[in-house]
């Protein structure tokens, strides 16, 4: 096995074991010796995501998504940091990408619905587009 490997494994253990912040520096060094591996780059955005790093997340989903744009769960990713920072119109729109992509994950599908009912909630409010979560959302990504 590739010490890159190692490194991914580790972390993807730490995700799962709900140790984000540690998951973070394993994958970042993951990502140097195997730049471009979209699968490093996926469970990076997940380990910033879960530690509260939404903004790096985001831009680790964006990068797993030059990489592969068919990557369901990366879409579904950026649409929930897109919610959390409370860009409701484009992670309404992200989430029903990833759920096109993959119909079978009821995962997508609930959110999509949560998520819809918020934007139509602020539509009706006339605020939709406006920071409106009232914080970090409460979801994992997994």
């Amino acid at each position: 096995m590739t010490k890159a490997y190692d490194l991914f494994q580790e972390g993807k253990k730490l995700i799962d074991d709900r140790r984000p912040h540690e998951a973070v520096d394993l994958l970042r060094k993951a990502k140097e010796l195997e730049p471009g591996r979209g699968s490093i780059i996926e469970a990076l955005g997940i380990a910033y995501y879960n530690s509260g790093q939404t903004a790096l997340a985001h831009r680790e989903f964006e990068e797993a998504l030059e990489v592969d744009p068919t990557n369901h769960f990366a879409r579904f990713g950026l649409g929930c940091c897109l919610y959390r920072q409370g860009r409701l119109t484009e992670a309404v729109g992200q989430v029903k990408l990833a759920l096109a992509m993959a119909p079978h994950v009821d995962l997508y599908s609930e959110t999509l619905r949560r998520y819809q009912r918020d934007l139509d909630r602020e539509a009706e409010k006339g605020s939709a587009g406006d920071n409106v979560c009232g914080g970090p959302e409460a979801q994992e990504l997994q």
